[in-house]
């Protein structure tokens, strides 16, 4: 009994190891989008969407990233949706690194 439990402890340590190197790896992408220095975001909410895989398979698992309300002119709300490995998978509005360039342009 005490090896199942220290072989469930070590599952679950390795787990979160894996989620935590997922997030880290997903956070960086997203930073590496927005630029240096990044405009004033708001309030950030991150969920981990992975519901709808076995359903749909154009619903792949993603972090999503939501930022409300931002300094982005014509984007209040902005949404990224990066890949458990770090890619981004799509981008809420679809134009943002269009919008994140003539951001930095203006120099706010």
């Amino acid at each position: 009994m005490a090896r199942l439990f220290w072989l469930l402890l070590i599952l679950a340590f390795v787990g979160l190891l894996a989620t935590g190197a997922s997030w880290a790896a997903a956070y960086s992408s997203v930073g590496t989008l927005l630029g240096a220095p990044p405009p004033r975001m708001g309030t950030q909410y991150t969920s981990f969407r992975w519901r709808d895989l076995p359903k749909l398979r154009e619903h792949p698992t993603v972090w999503r990233f939501v930022w409300t309300p931002t300094a982005i002119p014509g984007a209040t709300t902005v949404r990224i949706d990066v890949g458990p490995w770090g890619h981004i998978v799509s981008t809420d509005p679809a134009d943002l690194v269009d919008r994140l360039v003539a951001f930095h342009r203006t120099g706010y």
